[in-house]
């Protein structure tokens, strides 16, 4: 089984990538990406279009509006000053057509890209169970677990939709965490962390946990970028001021 699933659903303006860089971590990233002028498309490691991760319980609520259980979902993740809308649902109560939005990008799905995330969702989710909420740990690790637990809050509200399904909307707030950005190469990767090497030449394990942006672990002779908490840099003694990437 693998340990890690990433797939673009392409379309002629716009796309979605689905992207879970581990089975041992309880969330995944989506990611909008759109075409640009000169036909390219915007690249998430660049830091173009637009990501957000999501938890097991908001992959709950997007499969349920995917196997017809739900009219929509609309999901608003809030850290520190950035409030960023998801929605996921369908353009009308025929459900042939699957609106996705995150913030101010826009994706339409159709048949088969709606059965292809379906069955990629119920999968990563089955495997996300299994593996990041089970195990034999050490008593550190619990209590590590326990902490990552709680640096989410999640408040969910339902109502019922004209046409009998129900609509849900969760707010997601996260926690006050001092983050920095960098641009590295992965060197290696590992289930917890990785081995990265900054543009400046440090290198050093970051635990992926204390990683908030989108990476690609295939990826390992271009530099990306990474958004990861403060202290982690700071433990490693190699903050610098570094100019907005």
């Amino acid at each position: 089984m693998a340990d890690f699933h990433t797939k673009t659903i392409y379309g002629q303006n716009s796309s979605i990538i689905v992207t879970s860089p581990t089975k041992m971590v309880p969330y995944i990233f989506l990611s909008c990406i759109n075409r640009k002028e000169d036909g390219s498309w915007e690249k998430t490691t660049k830091g173009e279009g637009k990501t957000v991760k999501i938890s097991i319980e908001e992959m709950i609520c997007i499969l349920e509006v995917l196997n017809k259980k739900s009219a929509n979902w609309r999901g608003y993740h809030i850290f520190e000053d950035r409030k960023t809308e998801i929605y996921v649902g369908w353009e009308d109560e025929s459900r042939q057509v699957l609106q996705i939005k995150i913030g101010d990008y826009k994706k339409k799905l159709r048949f088969p890209s709606i059965n292809l995330m379906t069955l990629l969702l119920d999968h990563i989710l089955t495997e996300k169970i299994e593996y990041a909420t089970s195990g034999a740990f050490e008593t550190k690790a619990k209590e590590k677990l326990v902490d990552e637990e709680s640096e989410y809050s999640l408040f969910s509200e339902q109502i019922t939709a004209r046409d009998g399904l129900q609509v849900v909307e969760t707010t997601e707030f996260g926690v006050l965490v001092d983050t920095v950005k960098v641009k590295a190469k992965i060197k290696v990767e590992s289930p917890k962390a990785l081995l990265i090497t900054l543009d400046t030449g440090e290198e050093f394990w970051a635990p992926k946990s204390t990683i908030h942006s989108e990476y690609d672990v295939t990826n390992k002779t271009d530099f990306q970028k990474f958004v990861v908490d403060k202290w982690i840099i700071e433990k490693n003694k190699i903050l610098k001021e570094r100019d907005s990437i």
